[in-house]
């Protein structure tokens, strides 16, 4: 066994093996952190959204876009009318300088695209952005994240009341324009009148619930909660969410919660329906089934 000053060949190296495992784990880990970033500012932020590429993470991110490093994602594809796998690819656009008088010279902002192709059919969305000093900063979209999300929107349309698919759009419209605290109203509005919509066939059903007008919203689900949809029940705390952002949050802090919530209220609305559909389907059954039973030589 070679040894130096008495100690193991194999334990001097060892440090150095294990900073090395840390530092490809932290690049690891960075790269996962930036792809997150990625996603996010591709499917969810609209123009203008910006990332510090001070950081380590943020400089992974202007790397990825700017060069094309590979990301997969998932997301909503206007061309399929359905969700589809996308990857990512790059497009350099270049940046020029502008003369504004003699001996004058205006840098424009270092421009670069960035395009994801749909994985099922070739559908392509485009993107440019611009880095003028140390942030990555989206200029460009199309489709837009408006036109994306009203086509998610439009994939459970038909199951849709009417009020409901106004305010949707409203607050699909707003977010979509940068005032996700305004799209908060209206996603709250729709949560309320799914509540209000099953208080509603609980009493027409002749169970109403004594004091549901006083109650808190958490109460009115619990009291509701053989009628609501189990998606309601589980993530009721959306109401939640959704009041605190429009009495104390800011802008900035609704923009970043907003894809979830309108996920999540998708989810509720499509299991709302869902239900609808079964407790129809039960109805009848027991109806034939009935008649059955009442006659059954008939």
């Amino acid at each position: 066994m070679s040894e130096e000053k008495g100690i193991p060949v194999e334990l001097m190296a060892a440090p150095a093996e294990e900073r090395a495992e840390d530092t490809a784990e932290k690049h690891r880990r960075q790269r996962r952190e930036a792809n997150a970033v990625v996603v996010d500012l591709l499917t969810n932020k609209g123009l203008y959204a910006t990332v510090d590429a001070s950081t380590e993470v943020g400089d992974i991110v202007h790397d990825i876009l700017r060069e094309g490093s590979p990301v997969v994602f998932d997301t909503y594809c206007v061309g399929c009318r359905d969700r589809s796998t996308f990857r990512t690819q790059t497009e350099r656009v270049g940046s020029r300088s502008i003369s504004s008088r003699p001996g004058q010279t205006i840098i424009s902002p270092r421009l670069f695209a960035a395009t994801v192709v749909c994985q099922r059919a070739g559908h392509t969305y485009s993107y440019v952005f611009a880095k003028p000093e140390n942030d990555v900063i989206k200029i460009g979209q199309f489709p837009s994240t408006a036109d994306v999300s009203f086509g998610e929107l439009r994939s459970i349309d038909k199951s849709l009341e009417t009020t409901d698919r106004r305010e949707l759009g409203t607050a699909l419209g707003l977010f979509a324009h940068g005032t996700a605290l305004g799209a908060f109203v209206y996603l709250r509005r729709v949560f309320e009148r799914m509540i209000y919509r099953a208080h509603d066939r609980q009493t027409a059903g002749g169970q109403p619930v004594e004091g549901f007008a006083s109650m808190r919203m958490d109460e009115r689900v619990a009291a509701l909660a053989k009628e609501l949809p189990s998606e309601v029940v589980q993530n009721s705390a959306v109401f939640s969410v959704l009041s605190i952002g429009i009495h104390e949050l800011t802008e900035e802090q609704c923009s970043k919660h907003f894809p979830v919530m309108k996920a999540v209220l998708f989810q509720m609305l499509e299991a709302e329906e869902h239900k609808r559909k079964a407790d129809v389907a039960a109805q009848a059954t027991h109806a034939a089934l009935q008649a059955i039973l009442a006659d059954p030589k008939a």
